[in-house]
Order: structure tokens, then sequence, then C-alpha cells
């Protein structure tokens, strides 16, 4: 029996793999410029690593599961970049800290959303970044900035 996808894993990856020369900036454009879903991309760069390519349907399943809480970070967001010149630097760490919170529980949604399905079957072949590219290509994304959510060196 396969086991699950780990949301404790993905968020290490996350972490890592933002922390990556040019990947935060990318990961704000890819939100702000291109309405992408920054965990979403970091879940197929996370699966492109792991060569586990998953079918379109499983991508609009996942892009269905974020309504909510996209909403809702979306939201909070707005709230935090309107309060930041009227509050103090601790206070703004304090949002800053709580709209992480929301970005960890929407990574556990997709792992949910992920393992209620077979999980992707490994393979050999792969596009190493297969998932990321096709999302991407969804949002008219350019190869140059896919390069940097890849923490590619530019």
């Amino acid at each position: 029996m396969q086991q699950g996808f780990s949301a404790d894993a993905f968020w290490q990856f996350s972490l890592e793999h933002y922390s990556k020369t040019g990947v935060q900036a990318a990961c704000l454009s890819l939100q702000d410029n291109y309405l992408g879903n920054v965990n979403l991309a970091l879940l197929l760069l996370w699966l492109d690593s792991q060569n586990m390519p998953l079918p379109p349907s499983r991508l609009n399943q996942l892009q269905t599961a974020l309504t909510r809480s996209d909403k809702l970070l979306a939201s909070y967001r707005h709230l935090r970049k309107q309060l930041k010149p009227s509050v103090s630097k601790p206070e703004y760490e304090q949002l800053l800290g709580f709209e992480l919170l929301l970005e960890r529980s929407q990574q556990q949604d997709l792992i949910a959303k992920l393992n209620q399905q077979p999980i992707p079957h490994k393979v050999d072949t792969v596009s190493p970044t297969g998932n990321v590219d096709a999302y991407c290509q969804l949002l008219n994304v350019p190869q140059s900035l896919i390069a940097q959510l890849q923490g590619l060196p530019g």
C-alpha cells in the first residue's frame, strides 16, 4: 500500500525552495502579476522534484480545492498591506506570521486533496518541470519567470 504525501515534508520543501535566490521574487510576481497560487506552484515543483507528473484533471482538482482558502488569503493579504503604514514593526511581523499560518493551512488543504486520489507514479522520462510548466502555461507566465520559480540561475 502506498503512503500518502506528507504536509510537513511539503512545508519543509517549500521553506527551503522559497529561500533560494530569486524564488521569493518570482513567487510574488506569479501571485501579483499572473494571479497564480504560490502554494500550488510550490506543490507542483515538489512533485516535479520527485518525478511525479500530474494529469491535467488532477491539476484542475487542486485548483478547485483552493477556492475558499484563496479568497481568505487574498482578503487577509490586502488587509495586512493596508495596515502596514499604521502599525509598528513588531505588530506587522505578527500580521506576517499569521499570514504564514494561513499559507501552511492552504498547503495542508492541497496535500489532503492530493491524497484523496491515487498517488502519481514516478517516471524516469518526465520533464523535471512538467507540472509547474503546465500550470504556468495556463497563466501565460514567461519562461524566464518559470526558470526563476524553479530556482535556476538567471
